[in-house]
């Protein structure tokens, strides 16, 4: 049953669709598919193009949104028309849509239909792609997509219990290249010689041993060594990478002999904190003297709102989001500080602080 559906969607958005078809007019097909998996509008199962308002005088209006039958949003779709291959613009409107409408699942339709998923289980920042499906007959992936997402045996668990397979793959590529990180740290050679000295005292002196190894340089690298080069010495100004090894730092940092010592995270906070009681300024001020580059990825201060919508399906804000820690700037923007900090980015923000004036110890 499920093969026969899916060729049926097989043919209603690929085989029997015109070369040029108009996005509207492949919207009317993506709907027709819908009813093959049971969803029908006029059962109420889906609003096409619905008006969301957005703060106060912005809307967003999503191409369709699928309802249970107790009118609950369950995942947004968006359609591209079909000539045009799928790319990062299309995706990023479509987590626009999951983000402000604090949905887990959405799927993208075009040239294919792919899946992407925003929550818990996953670390990741944006909405992860779990699959790419393209429209073959009897592709077993197209026969799994109506498994899922057909009406009568939609549910949430059957979708995380996929989702959870398909990010067992992804996070085993990611495991290697922590294990790779950790094998060619200084943390691991020592390891090493460590283990050359216990296999060669069977047959040397202890002193000698050490002798010898002392005169050597031990160092892991990767096979490929021009990329082991660019770990080894970043060409950019600020160091921006992390890696397990950052857990094992333990150093705290004092402010202005305050005597209380702060862990990194808790560090940047409260400098940013003290920073803005001694210097009120507008947030575009702000964000020039706290650069997004001193952190990395995430940035060291963003504006509330836009953290509430980034992370809007993440119980991980990776910010201090707390009412306590949400700072206003003088020109009344909200804003919030991030709290990825390690061994590799942490000196910017040292270096910043006592820049600025501020007296920064390390303990």
């Amino acid at each position: 049953m499920n093969q026969e559906k899916w060729n049926e969607i097989c043919f209603l958005l690929s085989e029997n669709i015109r070369a040029e078809i108009s996005e509207y007019d492949f919207e009317q097909n993506v709907i027709q598919a819908l009813r093959v998996l049971d969803w029908k509008e006029y059962s109420g199962d889906l609003q096409i193009r619905p008006s969301f308002a957005i703060g106060a005088s912005n809307r967003i209006i999503p191409d369709i949104i699928v309802n249970s039958v107790e009118k609950r949003n369950l995942f947004v779709i968006e359609i591209k028309q079909p000539s045009i291959p799928l790319n990062t613009k299309f995706q990023q409107q479509l987590f626009s849509y999951m983000r402000q409408l604090k949905l887990q699942y959405g799927v993208l339709i075009g040239q294919v239909i792919q899946i992407f998923y925003d929550g818990d289980l996953t670390e990741y920042d944006d909405p992860i792609l779990l699959e790419t499906i393209d429209f073959e007959k009897d592709s077993q992936k197209g026969i799994k997509f109506v498994e899922l997402f057909n009406k009568e045996f939609f549910n949430y668990d059957a979708l995380n219990n996929f989702t959870k397979n398909i990010l067992k793959s992804i996070n085993r590529k990611n495991e290697q290249k922590v294990l790779l990180n950790k094998i060619i740290s200084p943390d691991y050679e020592l390891k090493i010689i460590e283990l050359i000295k216990l296999d060669l005292q069977k047959e040397y002196d202890g002193e000698i041993i050490d002798n010898v190894l002392q005169s050597l340089a031990l160092k892991i690298i990767t096979k490929n060594t021009i990329e082991s080069e660019i770990l080894k010495t970043p060409s950019t100004k600020y160091v921006q990478h992390s890696d397990t090894i950052s857990a094992r730092d333990k150093t705290k940092y004092i402010i202005n002999e305050s005597g209380i010592k702060l862990g990194k995270n808790k560090f940047v906070l409260e400098f940013v904190r003290t920073y803005l009681k001694e210097n009120p300024s507008s947030f575009s001020n702000l964000k020039n003297i706290f650069l997004d580059e001193y952190q990395g990825s995430t940035g060291v201060i963003n504006e509330l709102k836009l953290v509430e919508t980034k992370y809007a399906n993440k119980s991980n804000k990776r910010h201090f989001t707390d009412d306590k820690n949400i700072f206003t700037s003088s020109d009344d923007v909200k804003f919030v500080v991030s709290t990825e900090w390690g061994k590799f980015n942490i000196d910017n923000i040292v270096n910043l602080a006592k820049k600025q004036g501020f007296k920064i110890e390390e303990v």
